[in-house]
């Protein structure tokens, strides 16, 4: 398909794919930011409610543990938390923040062998690591026999 294009040519198809593609991304990326602005504002209402009086800014964003003038620019849509403000965010208001951000929630099994890891010593960490190696490979077989019993049922 691309053989017959000249070198000017394709430039200008690569350039308005580019361009296509930043749009695309820079559209999503402000739909979340948007979305996560409303979300952090229900919460902070929802936070006053639940104190039952109205606080400032300063008030919540000192309950979060950040500035106020970056929660302002959270509520504005300019920003989004990073990966620990996400999950402290998480850790104070439950787990829906992942969903507002369109982003996976972290696996609760995974969350628990993180908190104990550095409590556990190195030789049980790599006995860890080498189960956690054998039950995945373990897992792996055992999926594959059931897909080709299955396509064999089909056949």
């Amino acid at each position: 398909m691309f053989g017959n294009l000249c070198d000017q040519d394709y430039k200008q198809f690569s350039d308005i794919v580019k361009g296509l593609t930043t749009r695309y991304y820079s559209s999503m990326i402000t739909n979340v930011k948007r979305k996560f602005a409303d979300w952090l504002e229900q919460t902070f209402l929802k936070w006053q409610a639940e104190k039952g009086k109205r606080s400032s800014l300063l008030e919540f964003a000192e309950y979060i543990g950040y500035s106020r003038p970056l929660i302002s620019m959270w509520l504005a849509g300019q920003r989004l938390p990073a990966q620990d403000g996400i999950k402290r965010l998480a850790d104070l208001f439950g787990l829906e923040i992942y969903d507002v951000l369109e982003i996976p929630r972290p696996n609760p099994y995974l969350q628990k062998i993180n908190q104990v890891f550095d409590r556990v010593s190195p030789e049980y960490q790599q006995k860890l690591a080498e189960d956690a190696e054998h039950y995945a490979e373990h897992y792996r077989k055992h999926t594959s026999k059931k897909s080709k019993k299955l396509k064999n049922t089909l056949e």
